[in-house]
């Protein structure tokens, strides 16, 4: 199955909760689509294989209340004390049960049976309820079990429920999360800065940084993160949890030193069809486990905050314009600006997009950019040509002919026009 009809059959079954094909060959697809090759599930062995493998063939009942944000509560409170729970402020069945008046002015409504499906109000005066609930019957009419076979997820009721909201001193609030193999935390993730750009840093169960991330909340391995004081009692509640489950991942909050709550329980992060920033073309879990022990995962290509992309824009084989970028693992935040060949900045920008607020500071390898930009866009009327500097090194990102299909909105507008008037069409 093509990759094209992969997404085809990903998005019919997640819109409309039907079943077209089977879980193995829905998953097969779908493993195709995120990862460009076949799924094994007759040998696994990387850490998405064997977790495709539990979807399919590990189904005790009970996951399907593991997974329930609600009912999972009880389920934790009876093995590690109903001192590690966030209080539940009220449960509905549909949004217009709601009733406002009797939540505090703060709050969090979420979905039971999803993994999206989430409002936080910090000031209920300031809520937009209209969009909150959009956003709350959207997810409740979705089966979360359609969009990677998660099957835990295909029997939990939809519901609502408002919980406390938490912070911690600093306005932020640490999330935990550990990986659990056989009942036994391997190594776990800080999740931080959700407010801002999310990121998140790998640790071993000695603290030690691990030097690898994921795509979607890149790490900051130049960050020196505190860690919480009683991570060894987290370890131990979530290895109390975990017991006899082949994988899980427990999630727990950091609200102070001693102010511990349970987040939720993760049979499959991404649905397992999430990437992680490595060099290496797949990650053996077997490397995973000896590499937490100690020292920290070596790659080859070491990940600085976050990756800058170097568009240039060639008008007839020359570089005219550049077109930087940060960020762009959350779109919302990303930083963008347009330079000259000078590395001077120019009056305009895409409409809708944040610029940097100082301009980022040219490359070491600029000048070798410039050079190959040029080299591979000889003789085309346009081409956008992106390039990355990773470690003093410079590599290839992509061509691209029509930046957006042609829609880009420049502000001001009359820029567009401006760069018409570089692009001279030679007609064949």
């Amino acid at each position: 199955m093509n990759k094209i009809l992969a997404r085809v059959i990903r998005k019919v079954e997640q819109d409309y909760n039907i079943h077209i094909f089977s879980d193995k060959k829905y998953i097969e697809a779908i493993y195709l689509l995120a990862f460009g090759k076949k799924l094994n599930l007759k040998n696994p062995k990387t850490f998405n294989e064997k977790l495709q493998w539990l979807k399919l063939y590990d189904h005790d009942p009970k996951y399907t209340t593991m997974v329930d944000k609600f009912a999972v509560k009880d389920y934790v409170k009876k093995i590690i004390g109903s001192e590690y729970i966030i209080d539940t402020l009220g449960k509905w069945d549909s949004f217009d049960q709601i009733d406002f008046k009797q939540l505090p002015k703060q709050f969090v409504l979420k979905c039971t049976h999803d993994s999206g499906g989430l409002v936080i109000c910090r000031d209920k005066e300031k809520l937009d309820k209209e969009k909150a609930k959009e956003k709350i019957e959207k997810s409740l009419k979705r089966n979360f079990y359609y969009v990677g076979r998660e099957w835990p997820y295909k029997n939990v009721k939809p519901q609502i429920i408002a919980e406390r909201y938490m912070e911690d001193n600093n306005g932020d609030l640490k999330d935990y999360n550990f990986f659990c193999f056989n009942g036994k935390v391997k190594f776990f993730k800080i999740n931080f800065d959700r407010k801002k750009s999310h990121r998140a840093n790998y640790y071993d169960c000695n603290g030690n940084l691990l030097s690898f991330g994921e795509k979607k909340c890149p790490p900051d391995l130049n960050r020196e993160m505190e860690i919480h004081k009683n991570i060894s009692r987290m370890i131990e509640l979530a290895e109390a949890l975990s017991q006899d489950i082949d994988f899980l991942r427990v999630d727990f909050y950091s609200l102070s030193d001693d102010d511990i709550k349970f987040g939720e329980l993760t049979f499959y992060p991404a649905s397992e069809f999430g990437e992680l920033i490595l060099d290496e073309e797949d990650l053996r879990i077997d490397d995973i486990l000896k590499n937490s022990q100690g020292a920290a995962l070596k790659v080859k290509c070491k990940v600085e905050h976050s990756l800058q992309d170097y568009k240039f824009y060639c008008f007839n084989g020359k570089p005219k314009l550049l077109y930087v970028s940060r960020g762009l693992e959350n779109h919302e935040t990303a930083r963008r600006s347009f330079l000259t060949m000078d590395w001077e900045n120019v009056p305009f920008s895409r409409y809708g997009y944040l610029d940097f607020d100082v301009i980022p500071e040219r490359p070491e390898k600029f000048d070798e950019m410039k050079y190959l930009a040029r080299k591979l866009s000889r003789g085309k009327d346009f081409l956008r040509v992106d390039l990355f500097q990773i470690n003093g090194r410079v590599y290839f990102g992509e061509l691209t002919f029509y930046p957006s299909s042609g829609f880009i909105r420049f502000y001001p507008d009359e820029y567009d026009r401006k760069l018409g008037d570089m692009l001279i069409l030679h007609k064949k």
